[in-house]
């Protein structure tokens, strides 16, 4: 597996995974964007996201804006572990880590097997916990 910094060209891509309703539903925002609203976006961006790769086909997306992190599996690449070795590749230059999730979301218990803890903030987004975590090395 490997990262690479997203480009244009995987945006369709991205797309696929994020405006997926098994994504959608485990993020803040959870609307759907058009390709065009993508690319608009991709030419604003100020922090590097990365593309998950494994044998040169992509699998899903890290997300960072600053020292804040996520991770998006496309729903057909779920379950084999690569967003743990995902995590672990992003976070090795990274001293603080932060991320937000869903109580109810299943990765919380990937993020705590990092080393993530509860910072004790948290918001109420669609009736539901949204919680802030941070990482430490």
């Amino acid at each position: 597996m490997k990262l690479i910094q997203l480009t244009e060209n995987y945006l369709e891509f991205l797309l696929e995974v994020r405006n997926h309703e098994s994504t959608r539903q485990f993020l803040e925002n959870d609307s759907i964007f058009s390709i065009e609203q993508c690319k608009e976006w991709f030419q604003s961006l100020k922090s590097p996201w990365y593309i998950i790769l494994v044998d040169d086909n992509p699998v899903g997306y890290i997300r960072t804006n600053g020292n804040e992190i996520g991770c998006d599996i496309h729903p057909n690449h779920r379950r084999k572990g690569y967003a743990n070795i995902a995590y672990k590749k992003i976070m090795e230059n990274m001293s603080i880590a932060t991320l937000w999730v869903f109580e109810d979301n299943f990765a919380k218990k990937l993020y705590l097997n990092l080393g993530f803890i509860e910072t004790g903030e948290y918001n109420i987004i669609r009736n539901r916990k949204y919680v802030r975590m941070i990482y430490e090395k």
